[in-house]
This record gives structure tokens, C-alpha cells and sequence, in this order.
């Protein structure tokens, strides 16, 4: 079944945004503020999400954070309650939505489409490794792209990078930061592609194959990075 968590600090909208999105066939969870969001994705899958826009402009600067990566990694419509006309209004930065209908629309266009993620546990850290990016495991220096990372986590990272990556699993990087750079194996988990309105051109990856004193060294500027 469909999963939709609600972001929502006032309980009477959350409830009709709930109403709502039951009546086309989504199951949903509501969470008042970001600290339960977390609790409640914690290991569980979700196909999309519906923020309430005032509680997010209420949110604290960190919480605005947070609620940006997770808008990253899920189709995420922000709402608002219009009570005078008795209707959910909506906007999916970055995407069109049928003003008439946006909850049928993104529920319908960007949900039903995919499958449910569940959101990683490992926290993400703000470094910008310098890397060399490959699609060929033999991992040729020539033609392989200089990119750089946007986060990175114990799991994985999100790479900058313009190239088309589409129909393509796996990639091999070096990261150049290090002492040892030997190519560490990726698997690409989300592709970005370059000219979408609004995102960051990249793949996002989890880490296959690294070695473990690389990836000590790599943890090693986690606690720099707060």
C-alpha cells in the first residue's frame, strides 16, 4: 500500500491532510515536528512525503535543514490548509503539479510511481572530498571525471557530477583526499541528472566495496565537520 507521512505541528490540519490523501488509497503517518518525523522513518519505508508549509517556516534553522535532505531523497508536496475555500493547496519545488488537484496529482505522479525508501540511518556530513569518478572498473585516471562530494556518511555519499548515469549500477572512485586512494566500488542508489530545475547534478551511492582503513580515515573528519 501507498505510505505518506504528514509533517504537520497543528493536529486539526494534519487530520485533514490525513482525510485527504486516505481517500485516494494512501496509508498515512503524521509526525508534529522534525525530532518524530525521524522517529517514525527510522527503518521504515515511505513513498512520499506532505510538509506542511507553516510548520516548516516555523521550523528552527537545523530542523529547516534536515527537512531540505529529506525533501532530497523523498517526492515531498508542501501544503496548506486553505480553510475558507475547504481545500489543500500545494507546490512540488522543482516539478509541476496540477494546481486544481496537487495532492491527487503527486500522490498519482510521483509516488505511486516508485517504490517506497526507507531513509538512511547513518547521518549525513557536510565534506567536500575531491574524488575521480569511473564507470570502468580498470578505472583509467583519462577518463575518468573529477568531481567532489556533497555529503558523506559511514554508507555512502552524494557525488557532483554531470555525466549521464542512467542504465548504470555501479561506479569505482578515488577518493583523492586520502592516503591511500585506491578506486573504491559504489552502487548508484539515486541518479541526478544535470537540468533538473532546481537539484543538484550527482548520484547518490552506498560504498560496496572499501577498504577499512579508508573508511577510519574518511570517519576521521566527521567530528571536523560539526
Amino acid at each position: 500500500m501507498l505510505k505518506l507521512l504528514i509533517i504537520c505541528n497543528q493536529p486539526e490540519t494534519a487530520a485533514q491532510y490525513r482525510l485527504a490523501a486516505e481517500k485516494l488509497g494512501a496509508d498515512c503517518e503524521v509526525a508534529g515536528n522534525v525530532t518524530e518525523m525521524k522517529q517514525t522513518m527510522r527503518g521504515r519505508p515511505f513513498h512520499g512525503l506532505i510538509l506542511d508549509v507553516l510548520t516548516a517556516v516555523r521550523a528552527s534553522l537545523n530542523d529547516k535543514i534536515t527537512l531540505q535532505e529529506v525533501s532530497e531523497i523523498y517526492p515531498t508536496l508542501r501544503v496548506r490548509w486553505d480553510a475558507e475555500a475547504g481545500r489543500i493547496r500545494g507546490i512540488f519545488i522543482g516539478r509541476r503539479i496540477d494546481k486544481r488537484n496537487p495532492l491527487g496529482d503527486f500522490i498519482d505522479t510521483y509516488c505511486r510511481t516508485r517504490p517506497a525508501r526507507i531513509c538512511r540511518e547513518n547521518p549525513r556530513y557536510r565534506i567536500h572530498f575531491n574524488v575521480l569518478l569511473s564507470k570502468e572498473q580498470t578505472f583509467c585516471e583519462t577518463t575518468a571525471e573529477k568531481a567532489v562530494s556533497l555529503d558523506i556518511s559511514r554508507g555512502g555519499c552524494f557525488f557532483i557530477s554531470t555525466r549521464d548515469w542512467q542504465d548504470t549500477g555501479a561506479a569505482w572512485v578515488r577518493f583523492l583526499d586520502i592516503s591511500d586512494p585506491t578506486p573504491v566500488k559504489v552502487t548508484i542508489r539515486r541518479r541526478c541528472g544535470w537540468g533538473k530545475t532546481l537539484q543538484m547534478p550527482g548520484i547518490g551511492v552506498e560504498f560496496c566495496e572499501i577498504g577499512a582503513k579508508q573508511l577510519e580515515e574518511i570517519c576521521q573528519h566527521f567530528d571536523k565537520s560539526r
